[in-house]
């Protein structure tokens, strides 16, 4: 799909600022190693190709050249010149994908002085293993295919970058109550420049600013279809439908942000691609749940997230953290979090209300929802909905791979779902042309290797031996 790029001259300068800036405030997470002409050698390795249902090939010789994976042998190989790297008691999984994230927010901390920068969070998906990430609403298409061209250039550390631009919702809806109450973290001078992260669509005939959007080239469009809090307003089927057909008709895939039953049905109904979100509200109704196997819809259930709101509000020591979490959270959030500090509401306020008892009230369905999904034969993709409030980008999505396995995939099921499962949908769905998510001859190089085996024990992906992207391994800065 052709790209809009946004033309005004101010923007490189204010990315190059941007990025100036973020580095004055932290060392970088990751670097390129110096490029070796003749490659890579990782000898002795178990391989997880996400082939045939996660086939894993024994004690094998990968050779790296270029950005392509160049030779895959079950005989010793001999490449003069290549540096050589001991796979031994190790696996070499293809680079992660995250299929939600927004990457352009910070990982909120309402009490801490400073957000990690856009950069960062970019950084520690690499550092995590991420190679590629779905953006799901953060700036206008035009600012997400410059930033997307910066990386695409080397001039800027990310991983391959999907985007739907800025997410379409009702009037007053999901996430505007959410953004009003961030907000007033804020102090009142910053308030006025909060930038706007979703557009409101009122009526089947207010399309005007969908069309501006479209014709700047998103990668997919995203509806806000939630009541968060509960019982407030949401965006009305009808225009659900509209904004559909409209994007639709440009080739555009669309996804849709569902919380309950009657959401899903809504979305399966408008003929939107898949859904970001499982249900979490109530438990997922099995008969939606063949619907939306039927008609070929995926859902990225993204558990952790929920998990995490109710754990960051509840929680005085935060010791849910993984060690990689913590690798990847901005030194300000550690600082953050060591020194917490009052920020919910009184009892009454329906934030204060939804987050407190969330453990009581929802998070009981959601792994037996994703159990709902996996038995009807639905396309699960793995997705963190990161950074959120008290979630870091990179180290989530290795969690989130842990609650799968709890909702009752097998290792191996969520490992494909971080890897080939996304990786085909963005060929068939977003009509993307990529070559990873898999490892093969021919493919392209972005590898995760990883001390012990993942599809014995999911936790596993935690202990990075080394990440290649584009070919090379990356330094990974603790």
């Amino acid at each position: 799909m052709r790209r809009f790029v946004m033309k005004n001259r101010l923007w490189p300068v204010i990315l190059v600022l941007v990025s100036f800036l973020s580095a004055c405030a932290h060392p970088s997470l990751v670097g390129k190693a110096p490029v070796k002409e003749n490659g890579y050698l990782i000898r002795n390795v178990d391989v997880f190709t996400a082939l045939d249902e996660g086939k894993v090939l024994q004690d094998m010789d990968v050779y790296v050249r270029g950005e392509t994976v160049a030779v895959i042998s079950a005989k010793r190989l001999d490449i003069p010149g290549a540096e050589v790297i001991d796979g031994q008691g190790k696996m070499l999984l293809p680079g992660l994908v995250d299929f939600h994230t927004h990457i352009t927010s910070g990982m909120i901390i309402p009490w801490g002085t400073v957000m990690p920068t856009m950069r960062f969070n970019m950084e520690a998906c690499l550092y995590s293993g991420i190679t590629a990430i779905m953006d799901m609403s953060g700036k206008k298409p035009a600012a997400m295919n410059a930033l997307t061209c910066e990386i695409e250039d080397g001039n800027l550390a990310g991983p391959h970058l999907f985007h739907c631009g800025m997410g379409f919702t009702g009037k007053g809806a999901h996430p505007i109550p959410m953004v009003e109450k961030m907000k007033k973290t804020f102090p009142w001078f910053v308030r006025p420049f909060f930038p706007e992260i979703v557009i409101e669509v009122d009526d089947v005939t207010d399309m005007d600013r969908l069309e501006d959007h479209l014709a700047q080239g998103p990668d997919f469009t995203k509806i806000y279809l939630d009541d968060l809090p509960d019982d407030s307003p949401k965006m009305r089927p009808e225009i659900v439908h509209e904004i559909v057909k409209r994007s639709h008709e440009q080739g555009i895939p669309v996804l849709i942000h569902i919380g309950r039953n009657e959401d899903v049905r809504v979305a399966i109904d408008s003929g939107a691609d898949g859904i970001a979100h499982n249900v979490y509200k109530e438990p997922l109704d099995a008969k939606l749940a063949g619907e939306l196997a039927a008609r070929g819809m995926f859902v990225i259930p993204t558990v952790y997230v929920f998990h995490n709101l109710n754990a960051f509000i509840n929680e005085e020591d935060y010791d849910h953290y993984c060690d990689l979490e913590w690798e990847t959270m901005h030194p300000s959030s550690i600082e953050a979090l060591h020194n917490p500090e009052p920020f919910i509401s009184p009892e009454g306020d329906p934030w204060t209300d939804y987050y407190r008892h969330f453990e009581e009230t929802y998070a009981g369905v959601l792994h037996p929802n994703v159990r709902v999904l996996k038995d009807a034969g639905v396309t699960i993709i793995a997705g963190t909905d990161s950074p959120n409030l008290g979630m870091a980008a990179g180290g989530s999505l290795h969690v989130e791979l842990e609650h799968l396995v709890r909702g009752g995939l097998t290792p191996a099921e969520a490992l494909l779902a971080a890897t080939s499962a996304p990786a085909r949908i963005l060929r068939e769905v977003f009509h993307q042309d990529v070559k990873f998510g898999t490892i093969e001859e021919g493919v392209d190089a972005d590898l995760l290797l990883v001390e012990g085996d993942p599809t014995e024990d999911i936790r596993n992906t935690r202990n990075i031996a080394a990440v290649f992207y584009q070919g090379d391994p990356l330094v990974r800065n603790k």
